[in-house]
């Protein structure tokens, strides 16, 4: 079984190829375009999904996005489901959470553009088959 991942990346032609890696992988994606795009989208798959548990197996970040940043957007579901596990890809790097609280930068994990797209996937499925087995 495929694993779902909620992908918040304003660059088209990134966001283009996040889908098609992740589906060629048998991976089920969903593309927000902007941070707010992203928190609808996750409260929207909340919705009939049992208390506790998750409605992605991993939440993609990009740190800058339109309307709302990928910290304000990782705080938001974090405060929904503090057990969602959150990815930033970011050209930032470990300098992205600097200003984050503490338990946001327990809680998420960072990986610095540029980065292949097989690193991209060999790197999510492992986080989710580790969390998975937990």
């Amino acid at each position: 079984m495929g694993l779902t991942i909620l992908s918040g990346e304003d660059n088209e032609f990134a966001a283009l190829q996040y889908k098609k890696i992740f589906e060629k992988n048998q991976h089920h994606v969903t593309i927000a375009r902007d941070g707010e795009e992203c928190v609808a989208a996750y409260r929207k798959a909340l919705q009939g999904c049992p208390l506790r548990s998750t409605p992605f197996d991993v939440v993609l970040l990009d740190f800058v996005m339109p309307k709302k940043n990928g910290v304000l957007v990782a705080k938001e579901i974090l405060e929904l489901r503090p057990n969602q596990k959150i990815i930033f890809a970011s050209a930032f790097g470990a300098g992205v959470l600097d200003d984050a609280s503490t338990i946001l930068r327990d809680s998420v994990e960072i990986i610095q553009k540029p980065f292949s797209l097989d690193f991209l996937v060999k790197k999510i499925e492992g986080t989710c088959i580790i969390k998975r087995a937990q």
